[in-house]
């Protein structure tokens, strides 16, 4: 039984992306908590609208997240104008919001990267054009082998 445990784990290790959506969904959910708590008292006590904002405050975590990750594939296969004309299009249409959201996601992942990550593949960050040549070059280098 441990060794199946043990590999599941460095499996979980070896993918940012499950990484992150474990760690996102937890923080999510603990926020959610935090939020309930305070709120109890001054509310009505109704679970629908706590149940509500459990599903908009996940949703809004990890839909963008989704979009971010999205955004880092699109500009990795399209090259650098499509990365800068990604990037205009998304705070044209978001605000800041872009700018936030992809730069505490970058540092989340960094720090993820930092003290779980334990695969192979490059981390891509939307800040970093570098970061995704780096990953196409080495995901080319591993369809050559």
């Amino acid at each position: 039984m441990e060794n199946v445990s043990a590999s599941s784990l460095q499996n979980v290790q070896r993918r940012i992306t499950t990484i992150e959506a474990l760690e996102l969904s937890l923080l999510g959910f603990f926020l959610w908590v935090v939020v309930t708590l305070i709120t109890m008292g001054a509310s009505d006590g109704n679970m629908l609208n706590w149940f509500i904002l459990l599903i908009v405050m996940e949703g809004g975590l990890l839909g963008s997240w989704v979009i971010y990750n999205l955004y880092i594939r699109i500009a990795r296969a399209g090259g650098r104008a499509v990365d800068v004309g990604l990037w205009i299009i998304a705070t044209a249409l978001t605000a800041s919001y872009t700018f936030w959201a992809w730069t505490i996601l970058d540092i989340n992942r960094w720090l993820m990267k930092k003290f779980f990550y334990r695969g192979e593949a490059p981390v891509e960050y939307a800040w970093s054009a570098r970061s995704k040549a780096v990953r196409k070059a080495w995901e080319e280098a591993r369809k050559l082998q």
